[in-house]
């Protein structure tokens, strides 16, 4: 397969695990057990909080694998696209955190933010 096909192929999924997780952030998980099913209410909250930390975790290993490429090339179109990833990603769960009135996790947020946007965004 060609640069340009594996490339398209990595750009379309990625588009659906945004769709995806913009259908989660407005409708939450439990469209699965509310509306199909699939999940039972008990067992609802341990599932959230079990693909929650996978994501963080997964989230923190690509952050440390790209974010020190970026940094060892010094690429700064790297470290900016880097930085629009996690304010996005912050700022729709300080969002989300502020609506159910989660206060504490929006101040994470917000320092969270601010330690990778140092590094992220000072440049030689």
């Amino acid at each position: 397969m060609n640069k340009q096909r594996l490339a398209t192929w990595f750009r379309i999924v990625a588009i659906v695990l945004i769709l995806f997780g913009l259908l989660y952030v407005f409708f939450g998980l439990r469209i699965f057990s509310d509306n199909i099913a699939l999940i039972p209410h008990d067992v609802l909250l341990p599932w959230e909080s079990a693909l929650y930390g996978a994501i963080m975790l997964g989230w923190g290993v690509t952050l440390l694998f790209v974010g020190s490429i970026a940094f060892n090339r010094q690429d700064r179109e790297l470290k900016f696209a880097l930085f629009v990833g996690i304010a996005v990603w912050l700022g729709v769960e300080a969002a989300a955190s502020a609506w159910f009135g989660v206060w504490f996790n929006v101040g994470v947020d917000v320092v969270v933010l601010a330690l990778l946007a140092v590094p992220l965004l000072s440049h030689r």
